[in-house]
């Protein structure tokens, strides 16, 4: 029998700062902007632990729930309403981002594990940004996913010229009706990297938030679609507008950073694309 996955989730908060000593004050307020805010800030963190192993054969579980629940109270203890970086040993030297964050749960966590081991560590410093760590999977040591989501509102209608009305009626049902439709897009972008030792992160947010404003939701926020002139002749799916968003962000953040983008269409819709090299450029914003 191959390995079975179990995961746990648990909240926890606390407060950090983030400063650089060997920095100038205008560097850090630079860098970090009101997260640099001398009193520091807080969140309610939502931590994911998922851990592998073989079924016991006694007990039918990998772990039980109850001892991993157990093990992440001990461990977030150090952490729980707690001043990262006055009350815990971690973050002397480091800043502590969630992912250095994410970094450290892991290495805490795991060293309470027994007859599991850690798979991931997924931690939310809020809904629309969260770090994952895959621990010991063959990855250069410290690489971190940071995923980021963003949100749209636009229109559209599944059609193509190129099939019949019939044909189109058949192939998108209701998606098909000519005036169009709607959805609350949530664009996820995930970027890999190992942390910097001098900012504690992958990649610097502010310039990715610009990024996706300028490129992504600019474009498309309030507006239809099927007028876009990326899709005078392609159909508006989720999949070719996602691929769409990865050649309009590939032009901007490096090769070796952008991992994967998601987006979500509705709660029961979802899809991701891990790239390519685009091999023309992108449709412009009109």
């Amino acid at each position: 029998m191959r390995d079975v996955f179990l995961t746990k989730r648990i909240e926890f908060c606390a407060s950090h700062r983030y400063h650089q000593p060997r920095w100038s004050e205008k560097q850090n307020q630079t860098a970090f902007g009101h997260a640099h805010n001398l009193y520091g800030h807080g969140h309610n963190y939502l931590l994911e632990v998922s851990v592998g192993g073989p079924v016991n054969p006694l007990t039918g579980m990998v772990l039980n729930m109850y001892d991993l629940k157990r093990i992440l109270e001990v461990v977030l203890s150090e952490f729980d309403h707690k001043d990262l970086d006055k009350d815990t040993p971690y973050f002397t030297t480091t800043i502590a981002t969630p992912e250095n964050l994410a970094l450290v749960l892991s290495e805490r966590i795991a060293s309470h594990l027994d007859g599991a081991y850690l798979e991931r560590v997924r931690l939310f410093e809020d809904e629309d940004l969260y770090v994952d760590y895959h621990h010991n999977n063959g990855r250069s040591m410290n690489t971190v996913c940071l995923t980021r989501r963003y949100h749209f509102s636009a229109a559209h209608r599944l059609h193509t010229d190129r099939l019949s009305p019939e044909d189109n009626k058949k192939i998108f049902g209701k998606c098909n009706n000519p005036n169009g439709h709607g959805h609350n897009y949530t664009l996820e972008v995930t970027l890999h990297g190992q942390p910097h030792p001098d900012t504690g992160a992958i990649y610097d947010l502010s310039h990715l938030d610009q990024v996706v404003n300028d490129t992504i939701v600019k474009r498309f926020d309030h507006q239809h679609i099927n007028y876009d002139p990326a899709f005078r002749e392609t159909t508006t799916t989720g999949e070719n507008l996602l691929v769409l968003m990865w050649d309009l962000l590939a032009k901007e953040i490096p090769a070796e950073t952008l991992y994967k983008v998601g987006l979500i269409e509705t709660r029961d819709n979802y899809f991701e694309y891990y790239g390519r090299t685009p091999t023309s450029p992108a449709t412009p914003v009109p």
